[in-house]
């Protein structure tokens, strides 16, 4: 029998009658025992909180995890509303431009999808990964109707005549790349990380430039030209060719082959150039599904 249940048995007088030392340490061990019940009491208590207060913020989390994720869902459809009405608005103003040359027609349409089928065709091929990514065919498709944008600059009589430009004329013409460059360059100042407006701007100005150094404005030649306006070069000449002008009639797709072909190298970038032999026939067929 323990001291605790000794002290239980012991009537008053008994315990009156029992040595201090004795007394006193039953009465320590039923303190012991005493608080530690009240601890294991205590520590039960704690635990079921603890778990009460955990499954709580377990379910706070959930929570907050999914209206992250309905939030962030919200913000990205919104970030591709704005971006597509920009882009939209962008492309009116552009077509507005081009408007006043009768014989464009879907010419920024299709020069997009060719610029955007280069482009693709060069991510699978793995080929200028320094600057081609998974994005890129998306970005260039977008950004090349800015092409042509400084047209809105030159007058109706340069722009709307309806034979060959005179020297003179021609280099009124050219100007149409720094046009629109410089109203490109000052939306860039306001927006520097887009890349929508840099592809743009690259187009722009470079477009004309040619491989081997002859294209205007500013002669470049090779690489030094942004790949950007290399494609859009191509495609840009490959529509002109098969599009009706006031100084020509349109060219079949074979013929506009054999010159874009004709200038791998000189005009053309040859990688860019070879791709198009292998995929011209979609060249082809996305003119004839978008000509006028």
């Amino acid at each position: 029998m323990n001291g605790y249940s000794r002290l239980l048995l012991l009537d008053p007088d008994t315990a009156a009658s029992s040595s201090d030392s004795e007394l006193r340490l039953m009465l320590d061990y039923f303190a012991d025992q005493t608080d530690s019940e009240i601890q294991n009491h205590l520590v039960s208590e704690l635990m079921a909180r603890y778990a009460d207060v955990s499954k709580q913020l377990a379910d706070k989390n959930e929570q907050l995890k999914a209206y992250s994720e309905n939030l962030e869902g919200l913000v990205q459809e919104k970030v591709r509303e704005i971006s597509a009405s920009q882009i939209a608005t962008i492309h009116a103003l552009v077509k507005a431009a081009e408007s006043r040359d009768d014989d464009t027609g879907k010419h920024i349409e299709r020069t997009s999808m060719f610029c955007g089928l280069i482009a693709d065709k060069l991510y699978q091929a793995r080929l200028y990964p320094e600057t081609v990514d998974e994005e890129y065919a998306g970005h260039i498709a977008k950004a090349s109707p800015l092409h042509d944008i400084g047209k809105i600059g030159i007058m109706d009589a340069i722009l709307l005549k309806p034979d060959r430009l005179t020297p003179d004329e021609f280099a009124v013409m050219k100007t149409h790349v720094d046009i629109g460059y410089e109203t490109l360059a000052s939306a860039q100042s306001a927006y520097p990380g887009n890349v929508f407006l840099k592809i743009g701007i690259e187009i722009a100005k470079n477009h004309h430039e040619k491989w081997d150094g002859s294209g205007y404005m500013q002669g470049l030649a090779g690489g030094d030209i942004p790949l950007s306006a290399r494609i859009m070069a191509l495609s840009d000449v490959y529509d002109a060719l098969r599009s009706r002008r006031v100084y020509k009639e349109p060219f079949p797709h074979d013929q506009a082959y054999a010159i874009i072909m004709e200038g791998r190298g000189s005009h053309f970038d040859p990688v860019l150039a070879d791709l198009f032999h292998e995929y011209h026939a979609d060249f082809r067929q996305i003119y004839d599904s978008l000509s006028v």
